[in-house]
């Protein structure tokens, strides 16, 4: 582990963010969260192998994409269940699915769009193979159905979609606050001198992705110099490193300002932490905290946590947010 950087804790004086407020939602999203939120309510048919699959299918496959002879970062997949509908960041692949059989293997050409994820890689040519574990056909029921409508809490199919579009504001509403977080803090690393070492970089990254993409690329089989050639991937991936040393910085000031500003880590937070880990594992809270003082390791993560969110509540406090007019 490496040692970190000594930070001097930026000034929260006259710490200030503008947003832009969320757009309306359109009819077409209105419709697909409504389907995405159905979807449970639907029934489904696995089509047998000698089927065809159809525009619209949920079809599970394993994936992996290469450019210029490489793996392209992120791109490995396993084991998804993907509903067959188009997909900007990958324009044609999806469509050249329909028509497959269920257990076919698929070798595809495309051309990247220019807004890819991975900046390199905008415009270049990707070949990417899938192999086809199966194939569902969903059929949802007539939207009229009282049974389905009650589903939603109600008896119109109006008033189905009214509940919709509250819940997508409200979520609309999180991720604005979630946004205003994001600029605060980053406003705040911002302000932070020091220099984030490319080791500390390249450590994160590395963490990263051996807890994600390694894995995958050890189930579908790759050998270590297919790995390794991933792993470089991600670490020159410059949007990537860019975000993990945004980061770095951001934990490094929060850490600096919790000393300087003698904050105190309260035990209602840290019993919050827990009790949110105990509902997302469906335990009770004395099973929790039974299984945290078996693994030391998982009380320093809620710990952790704990004073980041402490440092968090603490910025947010001194933030003025202002709104953009339309």
């Amino acid at each position: 582990m490496m040692s970190l950087p000594r930070v001097e804790a930026p000034s929260l004086e006259d710490l200030s963010v503008t947003i832009t407020p969320p757009e309306a939602f359109t009819a077409e999203q209105v419709q697909a969260r409504f389907l995405e939120l159905a979807r449970p309510l639907a029934t489904e048919r696995f089509r047998y192998p000698s089927e065809k699959v159809a525009w619209g299918d949920e079809v599970q496959f394993d994936i992996v994409g290469y450019s210029r002879g490489k793996l392209i970062p992120f791109s490995v997949r396993t084991g998804e269940w993907v509903r067959l509908e188009p997909e900007p960041m990958l324009p044609g692949l999806y469509e050249s699915l329909v028509g497959r059989k269920p257990r076919e293997k698929v070798t595809v050409d495309i051309t990247l769009p220019s807004d890819y994820p991975v900046e390199s890689l905008r415009g270049a040519v990707a070949r990417f193979t899938v192999q086809l574990w199966g194939a569902r056909e969903v059929t949802y029921p007539e939207l009229s159905n009282p049974a389905f409508l009650k589903a939603f809490g109600a008896t119109t199919l109006a008033e189905a979609m009214k509940k919709v579009v509250r819940q997508m504001e409200a979520e609309a509403t999180q991720l604005l606050m979630s946004q205003v977080q994001r600029q605060v803090l980053a406003t705040v690393a911002a302000r932070t001198r020091v220099t984030v070492p490319a080791d500390l970089v390249d450590e994160e990254i590395r963490r990263r992705w051996s807890a994600s993409e390694e894995q995958v690329l050890t189930k579908l089989g790759f050998d270590d110099a297919r790995r390794a050639e991933a792993l470089r991937g991600w670490l020159e991936d410059g949007q990537t490193r860019a975000e993990v040393e945004l980061r770095l910085r951001i934990a490094l000031a929060l850490g600096a300002i919790c000393k300087r500003d003698k904050l105190a880590l309260t035990p209602q937070r840290v019993e919050k932490l827990l009790k949110d880990e105990a509902d997302a594992a469906g335990l009770q809270l004395h099973e929790v905290m039974a299984a945290l003082k078996a693994e030391p390791q998982n009380m320093a993560r809620i710990d952790q946590m704990a004073w980041h969110l402490t440092a968090v509540d603490h910025v947010m406090s001194r933030a003025k947010v202002q709104v953009a007019a339309a």
